[in-house]
């Protein structure tokens, strides 16, 4: 695994293998892998895929990353408005109870692992691992202060691993094939293959794999088939990802690093068309009404600063009101450095690029 190189592909990119080896580390038992399956973000199906088609790599993928840990539960959190995945995945499970590959003493050896699948209530902050922990115990859902990360005091307070559907869904090809081959498929520290959630502004929407390193113009135009209609931006990796323009198409490549350089985030790899003719204005004040309704409220910048936002940008579509450009950056600034997670920390990286690319369009009320 640390020779693939593999790294969360739920938005952070963080190497599954650092994750594994701390939790191996721990002397604290029982301990826990958990596949957070709550893709919440608006665009993107990929989880929903590979649990729906593919169940069994996601499932192989926890039993291996729990031998590897030393962990002896798997638990499977699955997004509420996914009844089908639910489904499907507590068959395959059942699938293999039957043939032996999970239980007590699997194939006779002392390695014991076992699954429980949660159907989650819809909520967009559970993604975040820590919320998601609370979820599961029970608890209400708020953003846990770190350190101490999950691998050491996770779930019930043990070790745990949390990683995404199609990290974990990486694991058996690695260890099937090799770390030298997985590292050999695309471009730098960003290794393997990515999912893309294309939506219906593209001739040909749906779900593509890609090599890291795939030019962006290759995906938008070979697989995608091009664009429906006339669209200003694409709104990539949720609504946390990067607001992409038309004009920085040819700049990018699918990979951590391309977008993290030109001031993007790849994220979920989810691309939300934004038409030519819908207001951006409109779009930022959804954006902090999103995360104003989705914050868990523990930390202040989340709560207060999203509301805020919401509020001075609806002051300005409907009163005779301009916005002050500094101080909306100082409200963005506030929220990126003080916010606990990425909901409130990450909203900043779309209304910057707005700002940025979209100047001319936002001057009727940004100062």
């Amino acid at each position: 695994i640390k020779t693939s190189n593999l790294r969360g592909r739920g938005g952070a990119g963080f190497p599954i293998a650092f994750k594994l080896e701390a939790c191996a580390a721990q002397t604290n038992d029982p301990k826990f892998i958990v596949c957070n399956a709550d893709e919440g973000d608006p665009g993107a199906f990929s989880d929903r895929y590979i649990m729906e088609e593919r169940p069994h790599a996601l499932l192989q993928g926890m039993l291996l990353a729990g031998y590897m840990a030393g962990a002896r539960y798997g638990v499977v959190y699955i997004r509420g408005e996914y009844p089908e995945s639910v489904h499907i995945i507590s068959n395959a499970i059942e699938e293999l109870r039957e043939a032996g590959f999970i239980g007590e003493a699997i194939a006779g050896t002392n390695f014991s692992f076992d699954f429980k699948v949660i159907h989650a209530q819809g909520a967009y902050i559970c993604g975040e691992e820590t919320a998601l922990l609370s979820s599961i115990e029970g608890q209400r859902p708020e953003v846990r202060v770190r350190p101490p990360y999950p691998a050491q005091v996770g779930l019930f307070n043990k070790p745990t691993v949390v990683n995404n559907v199609e990290t974990l869904a990486c694991i058996p090809f690695i260890l099937r094939e090799g770390g030298e081959r997985f590292a050999a498929i695309g471009k730098g520290k960003s290794t393997g293959t990515k999912l893309v959630s294309l939506d219906s502004f593209f001739n040909r929407p749906g779900i593509y794999e890609v090599d890291m390193g795939t030019p962006l113009r290759t995906v938008i135009d070979e697989l995608g088939q091009g664009f429906k209609s006339d669209i200003k931006a694409m709104h990539i990796g949720g609504p946390l990802g990067g607001l992409v323009p038309i004009s920085k198409i040819n700049a990018l490549e699918m990979s951590f690093e391309s977008f993290h350089e030109n001031g993007f985030l790849l994220g979920h790899a989810s691309v939300v068309c934004i038409p030519q003719q819908f207001p951006l204005i409109n779009y930022l004040h959804h954006l902090f009404a999103f995360t104003a309704h989705e914050s868990c409220g523990k930390c202040f910048p989340c709560r207060l600063g999203s509301t805020r936002g919401a509020e001075m940008i609806y002051k300005a579509l409907h009163e005779d009101y301009k916005i002050d450009k500094t101080l909306l950056t100082d409200l963005l600034e506030t929220m990126e450095i003080g916010s606990l997670c990425a909901l409130g920390g990450g909203l900043p990286l779309p209304i910057k690029n707005a700002l940025m690319y979209f100047e001319d369009e936002l001057r009727t009320w940004i100062e």
